[in-house]
């Protein structure tokens, strides 16, 4: 059954006020353990939002479909692999960030022109199994790529080991499903200098339904993660099989 949320930043925790202040945690909380030799069978939507000072809100919709040791993502504002890639693996964990004049540049010009016609979906294909993976961009022949490089595009839907280092909080229903909340303020690191995050996640297992990450040094920098759509159980080989190249 397909089931829908609501955008909840603060998620049963909110931001910290007043006199709180912030604290950094490192060791693991008790939870369940995520980790599985092979993926659940679901399909979610996804709904990916960052905020960087200055800049529009980037918004991005993608479609997931897991399996066994298969899966695939559509995304549907066409991005190209580099940057899905990117925006999951980011050292800051905050998206991936323009660090140059020519990357905001770049960025504003593909925001207009998806805006005046949105491009036909990115498509990533891969088999842990076999390693084998293909990417298919809009407009262009696709291309093989091994399936471990491409996974975390697929995976960023798991949870995991995310609730490490965070404080459990409230438990709720969402998408139908019981929720438990965690909290907490996570140091990262990019080119050697050290950062911290404010992380707020919303975990059910296996899956992150809800992660909101904002830098506490700059209030404006942020990345929300949320799965807006849920169905488990109804793919198929067809589904997570690319096309005939």
């Amino acid at each position: 059954m397909r089931m829908r949320g609501t955008v909840s930043f603060l998620l049963a925790w909110g931001c910290a006020g007043g006199d709180a202040q912030p604290r950094v945690t490192d060791s693991p909380v008790r939870g369940t353990q995520m980790n599985r030799s092979g993926y659940p069978n679901v399909h979610v939507r996804l709904h990916l939002t960052q905020h960087t000072p200055d800049h529009p809100p980037r918004d991005c919709e993608v479609e997931i479909w897991l399996k066994d040791t298969r899966f695939r993502v559509r995304d549907l504002s066409g991005r190209r692999v580099d940057e899905i890639l990117g925006d999951v693996t980011a050292p800051r964990q905050l998206g991936a960030l323009p660090r140059t004049i020519e990357d905001l540049m770049d960025r504003d010009a593909a925001a207009r022109g998806r805006a005046s016609q949105p491009p036909p979906p990115t498509e990533l294909y891969g088999d842990l199994a076999s390693d084998d993976g293909w990417v298919y961009p809009p407009r262009r022949p696709p291309a093989e790529m091994r399936a471990a490089k491409l996974a975390p595009a697929a995976e960023q839907i798991l949870a995991r080991n995310k609730m490490t280092g965070l404080q459990i909080g409230a438990t709720a229903t969402r998408l139908g499903r019981p929720t438990t909340a965690y909290h907490g303020f996570v140091m990262v690191s990019d080119d050697g200098e050290p950062y911290q995050n404010d992380v707020t996640r919303a975990i059910s297992p296996p899956y992150l339904l809800f992660e909101a990450t904002r830098s506490t040094a700059n209030a404006d920098l942020s990345y929300v993660r949320e799965i807006v759509a849920l169905d488990e159980g109804g793919v198929t080989d067809a589904d997570v099989t690319p096309p005939a190249k």
